[in-house]
């Protein structure tokens, strides 16, 4: 099977040819290229090209550690500070959008960080 170029999200990549494959146990685009990206390195076919996209607006794993030391500092979240963005952490979020007369989402974004860094 000849390797055909797609497009992700802005990205273009060869698809895999286990890639429908991959897709009927879990029907993401993502995890199906993840996982092909994964087997690639574990085969010793060298580094990925560039980082993968993150959609506009999102935090990275560095800025995600710091929305949740801020809630923390604030009174508003008692859980770990791990960069893992939970329940917990989106009910902080929530409290915290109320607080300042935002819409109360729960997403961390750029501007809920940008908000608590005032």
């Amino acid at each position: 099977m000849r390797p055909v170029v797609i497009v992700q999200r802005g990205v273009a990549c060869e698809e895999l040819q286990n890639f429908f494959v991959l897709k009927r146990y879990n029907n993401s685009d993502s995890y199906a290229l993840a996982v092909g990206q994964l087997a690639d390195r574990i085969a010793g076919y060298g580094k990925m090209t560039q980082l993968w996209p993150r959609p506009a607006g999102s935090l990275s794993l560095d800025e995600k550690y710091e929305l949740q030391r801020r809630l923390q500092a604030k009174g508003l979240y008692d859980g770990a500070v791990d960069g893992s963005i939970g329940s917990v952490t989106r009910e902080a979020i929530r409290k915290f959008e109320r607080l300042v007369g935002m819409p109360p989402t729960g997403k961390p974004s750029q501007d809920v960080l940008s908000a608590l860094r005032k």
